[in-house]
């Protein structure tokens, strides 16, 4: 078992990010009303440093116990619960 070795594995899942992959989406105004809907929290798209500060926190001693898990960054996209 990794955890014995001290080898600790996390997982990001990250919603829609500001990203060159992403501009066709950023471009259309239905898919910005929609992503706005989906995440609230973030007003859209998520920016990248969203993501690169969740990553750093999984890399940064604050995370030392924290192993197995997913950490979902979807500016509150799963906890909707409906498709509005």
């Amino acid at each position: 078992a990794y955890v014995e070795r001290g080898i600790r594995v996390n997982a990001l899942a990250p919603a829609t990010v500001a990203t060159p992959m992403a501009a066709r989406a950023a471009a259309d105004p239905d898919t910005m009303a929609y992503l706005e809907r989906k995440q609230p929290l973030a007003g859209g798209m998520l920016e990248p440093d969203d993501v690169a500060d969740a990553a750093l926190y999984l890399c940064g001693g604050e995370s030392r116990r924290v192993t197995g898990q997913t950490l979902v960054v979807d500016g509150g996209w799963t906890v909707r619960g409906d498709d509005r």
